[in-house]
């Protein structure tokens, strides 16, 4: 295992590798075979992962796919390949894209958190509920009067479960912003799903009100976690890795925290630092739109500073969908008096009119609840909490 401070001195020499479009997965999800009885689930254009592990005594199911219809096509390659239930489902970080699918699975599976993620379900709002219940429209009766929280176990440090023969050990690495991001460990196959630090080719969606985390927590896991020195590694987007590919993130994060330090010591301002930040030695990485939240965090960061708290302030709009974008993640609508708002349609986004974003059009009338975050830059638009859309 290379140190973090060896790291820190090559860095410090020279970056000059150029890095080629290796970043987005193919257009349709994958299910591949990665060791005995334990699968990955590859989702398609850089949706997120899933790992699957199959044992005599059911599956175990870790993160649980992008949206709903990608949690469905998971649900189509489980059955290819067992009858066995999924009784456990393990949740990597409590973002839309990994936790969505939940519903589909729990109950009767058992979901295993970290005890923040726990907390923050706890905190949850009537509609962020109704939002869980509805995801699946099939499974409504089953889970009319079912809370999140109903069908959950957590631990908070470490957690080993064993089942059907085979051993998960899930991982936490403690950190005061560490929103509750683990990996899950398969020490007999050498088998990594690596949560929330496992990005291949593709800027790390860090955030200034830390809601993501920090990159120096995410450096201490990738210390942590390369040390195991994974044979495979899936990492939460994009192709499969291995230890390398965490040694890269580590390369890559520790090269942005010099180049903002180098601005801060210029004494430029956080707006000619965010305006002159990149990362060019990546070129082909997925997500530049990422670069102007990830300069804004490391400039809190290096300063010592606590997350940015940003309040936030609900507005509705009622006008016409101009432009969708990523299958529906990304709109623009025009409202009737005129305005044009950019709004992120996330996957705890209760859509009424269509069956997913996926299904979103131009052209289509849309009603929104949406939170504007008060002086703070919302770089991938507006999250919207209720959508309802007609022809």
């Amino acid at each position: 295992m290379r140190s973090v401070a060896a790291i820190a001195l090559a860095i410090g020499l020279t970056v000059t590798m150029q890095w080629s479009a290796l970043a987005v997965t193919g257009e349709k999800a994958e299910f591949k075979k990665v060791a005995d009885d334990v699968y990955a689930f590859i989702g398609k254009l850089n949706d997120a992962n899933a790992l699957v592990v199959v044992t005599s005594q059911g599956v175990v199911v870790v993160d649980t796919g992008n949206n709903p219809p990608e949690t469905r096509i998971l649900q189509q390659f489980i059955r290819s390949v067992t009858q066995e239930p999924v009784r456990y489902v393990i949740i990597t970080q409590n973002h839309g894209d990994h936790t969505g699918g939940t519903p589909l699975f729990a109950p009767p599976a058992t979901v295993i958190v970290h005890d923040r993620v726990a907390k923050d379900w706890a905190s949850w709002k009537p509609y962020q509920v109704k939002s869980w219940r509805l995801r699946f429209r099939e499974r409504a009766d089953a889970l009319k009067n079912v809370h999140p929280l109903d069908n959950v176990v957590t631990f908070s440090e470490r957690m080993t479960l064993k089942l059907g023969g085979k051993t998960i050990e899930l991982l936490y690495v403690d950190d005061p912003y560490n929103p509750g991001d683990i990996a899950v460990w398969l020490p007999e196959s050498g088998v990594m799903h690596a949560g929330f630090v496992g990005y291949i080719d593709r800027h790390p969606d860090i955030r200034p009100d830390y809601s993501h985390g920090t990159t120096g927590g995410m450096l201490r896991q990738l210390d942590a976690f390369s040390a195991l020195k994974p044979q495979v590694m899936i990492p939460a987007h994009g192709p499969l890795g291995d230890v390398k590919d965490l040694h890269a993130l580590t390369d890559y994060l520790l090269l942005a925290r010099k180049k903002v330090l180098a601005m801060m010591q210029q004494g430029l301002s956080l707006d000619e630092i965010i305006k002159q930040f990149h990362m060019n030695e990546y070129k082909g990485w997925d997500r530049e739109s990422h670069f102007a939240w990830l300069a804004e965090t490391l400039h809190r960061e290096l300063q010592g500073q606590g997350p940015q708290i940003v309040p936030l302030v609900e507005q509705r709009l009622a006008g016409t969908i101009l432009q969708v974008g990523q299958e529906g993640r990304r709109l623009t609508v025009r409202t009737d008096a005129g305005q044009e708002v950019r709004l992120r349609i996330t996957s705890d986004t209760d859509i009424e009119g269509a069956a997913d974003r996926s299904q979103l059009k131009a052209g289509m009338k849309a009603r929104a609840l949406y939170v504007v975050p008060q002086g703070a830059n919302a770089a991938l638009g507006f999250d919207v909490y209720e959508l309802t859309v007609a022809p």
